[in-house]
């Protein structure tokens, strides 16, 4: 039987391998808002039992080095951990294919929810083509990818998101709009449509598996300019950001 996406909710995050999780509240926030919106109740304490079955998990063959770890609650009352290494197609340049948006009814669209085989299924069209990402369009616009999110840097210096609310809500694409903003680069929500794509500097597309990527075609046609500094900047400011301490929380300590 097919997965229901009511069924479940999660996220994926950055792990040391060990007991750290990378932006651990900024998942939970999301873990949250995405539970309310599918109905799924999540229990008191979720964050201490979130903390607590990582702890108990181990990857033995991994430790020591930077994993995915996809944290899932489902209805049945049941918190599901499962690692995999971080994919080698990683903050680079890569080449995207469009396809429509899967779209369920209610406000499932836009979450991490229990059936995710249609973004599963968009990657692998993607790739069937010789592309690395489906880019996911609705309206004749933009609104999300398979695994990430993307950032229009545009012609006039700003950088716009999707104002649609049936993309998912990016968490490293928060930690990058965060870092144009401190660089003078203001970012803004709008429909990312045909006439914006044309005219950019270039797309950023961004994700904890991917990390930052710069798009530079989209079905075989070029995007922006061939050089850019800002994709090598927010590659950079993603870097410093894994690397800081202050990023990583010890889910043993969080029990403490």
């Amino acid at each position: 039987m097919a997965n229901k996406p009511r069924d479940s909710v999660f996220t994926t995050a950055m792990w040391d391998g060990k007991s750290s999780i990378a932006d651990f509240t900024a998942h939970m926030e999301r873990l949250e808002k995405h539970a309310e919106r599918l109905r799924i109740e999540l229990p008191d304490d979720f964050a201490a039992a979130i903390a607590k079955a990582i702890c108990r998990f181990s990857d033995s063959n991994n430790e020591n080095q930077r994993l995915l770890l996809t944290i899932r609650y489902s209805t049945l009352d049941e918190i599901s951990l499962n690692s995999r290494p971080l994919p080698k197609l990683r903050s680079t340049k890569i080449h995207g294919k469009t396809r429509p948006l899967n779209k369920w009814l209610g406000d499932v669209t836009g979450t991490k929810h229990g059936d995710w085989k249609p973004y599963l299924d968009a990657r692998n069209d993607a790739e069937q083509s010789g592309a690395d990402i489906s880019i996911l369009i609705d309206d004749f616009s933009i609104v999300d990818a398979d695994r990430a999110s993307l950032v229009v840097i545009d012609e006039d210096g700003t950088a716009y998101q999707s104002d649609s609310n049936l993309g998912v809500y990016g968490i490293t694409n928060q930690i990058i709009t965060h870092a144009l903003n401190s660089i003078g680069i203001p970012v803004m929500k709008a429909r990312l449509n045909e006439r914006m794509v044309a005219r950019c500097e270039e797309i950023l597309v961004t994700g904890t598996g991917i990390g930052c990527c710069k798009l530079v075609t989209i079905d075989g046609e070029i995007i922006g300019r061939k050089e850019s500094l800002i994709f090598e900047k927010c590659r950079d400011v993603l870097s410093q950001h894994y690397s800081n301490p202050d990023t990583w929380t010890n889910m043993c300590e969080y029990l403490q």
